[in-house]
């Protein structure tokens, strides 16, 4: 075995993998609160990677033709600018959805809340597709990834890109943890995920607080679109493969677990990379499937994940 290419290939997989970690994070949140799988995560995600590109280069037209784009300001930004100028567009869509739509379906049954979450991802999928086309736009890196923007490891090349979104990744996850364990809102956050019926009886805001949680994992689905934009270019359906591996995250490290997402998002990279390349009948084509066998395993082992917390039925 050449280890050398093996450490690359790990490498290379840390990077997908902080894509499918922060995507997961925002299903984790919503998931927690609600009990809800959001489908239109990803769709989200990339609305807001489409807002970040009009703060860094202006107002575009679509590819083929005119369109509404033109009708969103350009304000050029720097591109950590961009990036904070979209997570904020995106939690305040994040929570625009959840008071609209969400809310007025809190006792409706499960089925409905899932219905609307996939036509709210064919609607936004449209809309994206009628102002800016389906034509793959460049994003620009949000860290150094040029030739040459390298960690030397061993004969194997540790990328500066791949170090920054992790870094990132960690301040985002430690904040959000911060968040959760120290401040009012994250305890009432944490009393609705409990239990809302209790929560409001001892006089917790659940429609605002349940708010401000799809506020939160939109602006994390948002960092996501801004990290993998770069990479796989920038369309209406860039987030749809995404969230399929962010969902297999998710539900590997544990549903209601922000922990079980990043780890979940590092098991599910590197299976996605290491399994194919080395099991010649699987190949890069079946991508997909090492990761839905490594979830089966997992689940076998732990139905609630791998931190997900077990469910107690009383009878």
């Amino acid at each position: 075995m050449d280890y050398v290419l093996l450490l690359q290939r790990i490498f290379d997989a840390l990077f997908n993998s902080a894509i499918y970690s922060s995507l997961a994070l925002a299903l984790v949140i919503i998931f927690r609160a609600t009990g809800l799988l959001n489908f239109a995560q990803g769709e989200m995600a990339t609305f807001s990677g489409y807002i970040a590109f009009v703060f860094l280069v202006g107002p575009q037209p679509r590819l083929k033709g005119g369109g509404l784009a033109g009708l969103i300001p350009g304000v050029p930004l720097s591109v950590p600018l961009a990036v904070m100028g979209a997570v904020l567009a995106g939690m305040a869509v994040g929570a625009a959805t959840e008071r609209v739509l969400i809310r007025p379906l809190r006792n409706a049954p499960e089925l409905s809340l899932v219905n609307v979450s996939i036509g709210l991802l064919l609607v936004i999928n449209s809309l994206m597709a009628q102002w800016w086309g389906t034509g793959p736009r460049v994003f620009p890196a949000l860290f150094p990834a040029g030739a040459g923007q390298n960690f030397n490891i061993f004969g194997a090349r540790l990328r500066y890109s791949t170090i920054g979104v992790w870094a990132l990744l960690f301040v985002v996850l430690v904040c959000l943890i911060l968040l959760l364990k120290k401040t009012r809102i994250g305890l009432a956050f944490r009393a609705v995920s409990i239990n809302q019926t209790n929560s409001e009886l001892v006089g917790i805001p659940v429609g605002r607080v349940l708010m401000y949680g799809w506020a939160l994992a939109a602006g994390f689905g948002a960092l996501a679109a801004c990290i993998c934009a770069n990479s796989v270019l920038l369309e209406p359906n860039m987030m749809l493969r995404v969230l399929v591996y962010a969902f297999a995250a998710a539900t590997l490290g544990g549903l209601d677990s922000p922990k079980g997402a990043l780890v979940g998002g590092v098991i599910v990279g590197l299976s996605q990379t290491l399994i194919p390349a080395y099991v010649p009948f699987i190949g890069f084509e079946l991508s997909v499937l090492p990761v839905l066998i490594a979830m089966t395993v997992v689940l076998l082992v732990r139905p609630a994940g791998l931190y997900g917390t077990k469910r107690i039925e009383r009878v």
